[in-house]
């Protein structure tokens, strides 16, 4: 596992190449799936120059995250999300497909308040009980501790598992969401920036000691604003198109950084 939170900064115009609400939809489940194979910790939308749909992006991206037994729940019909057919299913371990059994850890919707504590939606036929007095219409992660006539659980997160990304949007340009941000290296991408291979042992370097770190991906059409970085680099050296696409760029780069920082684990 990363020592490190990785987050990736994406435009809010990431969907303006198309009018098709269903290829925008599968544009921004590449991406969904991309951070999931990765392990991305968080998925941060800026504002970026131009029509952006954010709403839309962010919509798809947590519905994607969340447990499918949890979808209805969460989610009132929208025109945001008519194309979810589309998407690639994460297959992370918070999303489990089998019955629920003693010691798995699993993500729960809190239905309700009760003298005994709260009723808890775990993709259990029947609800969990939950000992302690909980927030409602929440989405934690429990640990089952019985499984039987009654299911019990607890509030725990389970440790060195990957456990899904968190969506933020900000509403704010990427300059100003960087500076808010708290990362202790940002990497800006770009098909001007340094081959990765020419400053390899300095990017090295600096993520064995981060604990943040932000990698910036631009807009189809204008790429990233100018921006200070730690790092600007060219991860798709000798491109044999004009182009590529955000979903594409991100695909790649995160490949080549998983084999980076799995090496300083």
């Amino acid at each position: 596992m990363y020592k490190t939170c990785l987050s990736i900064f994406l435009p809010d115009t990431l969907t303006e190449e198309t009018r098709d609400p269903k290829i925008k939809t599968y544009k921004v489940g590449i991406i969904g799936r991309a951070a999931a194979i990765f392990r991305v910790d968080e998925i941060i939308i800026y504002r970026d120059e131009g029509e952006g749909e954010a709403k839309f992006i962010r919509d798809i991206l947590t519905y994607m995250d969340t447990p499918q037994y949890l979808r209805r729940k969460v989610f009132p019909l929208s025109p945001n999300l008519k194309h979810v057919g589309v998407l690639p299913p994460l297959r992370t371990p918070h999303h489990p497909t089998g019955k629920p059994y003693v010691g798995e850890y699993r993500q729960g919707l809190t239905l309700k308040r009760t003298r005994r504590g709260t009723l808890v939606d775990i993709g259990a036929n029947r609800p969990a009980l939950c000992k302690e007095k909980l927030t409602v219409n929440k989405i934690l992660t429990f640990k089952i501790i019985k499984y039987g006539k009654n299911i019990i659980v607890e509030p725990e997160e389970p440790e060195n598992v990957y456990w899904g990304y968190k969506v933020k949007d900000t509403g704010k340009s990427l300059e100003e969401t960087l500076k808010s941000s708290g990362k202790d290296v940002v990497i800006a991408t770009s098909k001007y920036g340094a081959p990765l291979t020419s400053i390899l042992d300095e990017v090295k370097s600096r993520l064995e000691k981060a604990h943040d770190v932000a990698i910036l991906f631009g807009g189809p059409y204008k790429g990233l604003p100018e921006i200070e970085a730690d790092f600007t680099l060219n991860t798709i050296p000798c491109q044999g198109t004009e182009t590529v696409r955000t979903e594409e760029a991100v695909l790649a780069t995160l490949s080549i950084f998983n084999i980076i920082m799995e090496e300083e684990v």
